[in-house]
């Protein structure tokens, strides 16, 4: 498998659970543009050890990103790598929609690189 496709695979695993969305949501939509783990746990309605193992999950793809204040640690959306998954994620699904122009000749195709052989 390509790496664009080894990519977006592990991005849509993080993704593929309605809590860590919930959390994505609420830190791409946050005036404060920070959070704690207790904060999140609050409005989520789940406990502060299953919001740290899935905010792990999002770091691991670095989607969330961390920052000590004191003795206080403070998560946000990478805004930066967010933006790039999106940009991933929309080729993925429009490609497989497209017109073939060498009629199914994946190997005369220019753009078979991400093709699965």
């Amino acid at each position: 498998m390509s790496e664009h496709l080894e990519n977006l695979s592990t991005i849509l695993k993080a993704l593929a659970d309605p809590t860590r969305l919930k959390l994505i949501s609420l830190l791409m939509f946050n005036d404060e543009d920070k959070r704690r783990v207790i904060d999140l746990a609050d409005k989520i309605g789940i406990s502060q050890p299953a919001i740290t193992q899935h905010i792990k999950i999002l770091k691991d793809v670095n989607l969330v990103k961390a920052r000590r204040e004191q003795n206080k640690k403070f998560y946000s959306i990478n805004k930066k790598v967010f933006e790039s998954y999106r940009k991933l994620l929309s080729k993925a699904l429009e490609e497989p929609f497209m017109r073939c122009s060498f009629e199914g000749k994946c190997s005369d195709c220019p753009n078979n690189q991400d093709t699965i052989k």
